[in-house]
């Protein structure tokens, strides 16, 4: 009797398991997956918008530098036509202080600052990236932009803080991303600049699209 009960029990394991995996592979492969909203701060247009836009991002990333410059771009040229949600996806394995940025940025919007700031991580980069110990630019970045320094060092430990990131950086393990910056544009997604702005030139040919 034990023994049929263990057979069971591992038959359901092994099926619990199995559909899981399978789950996983559809949501890689069809661009599934949940999609949740950003917080506002790093959420930007009309949520109605006919150009709907996630971008999975390191502030660490070279590449992640050079998107953002052609999704500003794109931003000032569709304007009301898109909805852009920048997600936080720290790659830690290789840049240390990447998950520190991505807190910092998300403070600096809970104080109304979020792009200002990130376009100064972004624009300086190289500065504090592969520091050291932790980069002293995170506070310059702050004061220059009138921030309450305290506050955000407070904040960018928070449980609530690092919650927010860890589940952005779930979401884009469940859809599969493994390279930034990723997008997911209208749910097709689009690895890098280049495949960004090939999507890009087939927007005036959605409907809705206004410039």
């Amino acid at each position: 009797m034990i023994s049929q009960k263990n057979a069971r029990l591992a038959t359901l394991a092994f099926f619990l398991i199995f559909v899981s995996t399978i789950a996983v592979l559809m949501a890689r492969q069809l661009n599934l997956g949940p999609t949740r909203p950003s917080p506002a701060f790093r959420a930007f247009g009309p949520e109605k918008a006919p150009v709907q836009i996630y971008e999975y991002t390191d502030f660490s990333c070279p590449a992640c530098r050079h998107a953002a410059g052609d999704m500003d771009g794109l931003l000032r040229i569709y304007g009301q036509s898109v909805h852009f949600s920048f997600k936080h996806y720290p790659l830690l394995n290789i840049h240390p202080w990447s998950l520190h940025a991505a807190a910092y940025a998300d403070c600096a919007g809970e104080q109304g600052k979020f792009r200002e700031y990130a376009a100064l991580l972004f624009e300086n980069q190289e500065k504090w990236a592969l520091a050291k110990t932790e980069p002293v630019e995170f506070k310059q970045y702050a004061l220059s932009l009138k921030l309450d320094w305290p506050k955000m060092t407070a904040c960018s430990g928070a449980p609530e803080t690092l919650k927010r990131i860890e589940l952005d950086i779930a979401e884009a393990d469940i859809k599969g991303v493994n390279a930034t910056p990723t997008f997911f544009i209208n749910g097709k997604r689009a690895v890098g600049s280049g495949q960004l702005l090939e999507q890009a030139a087939k927007f005036d040919n959605l409907p809705g699209i206004r410039k």
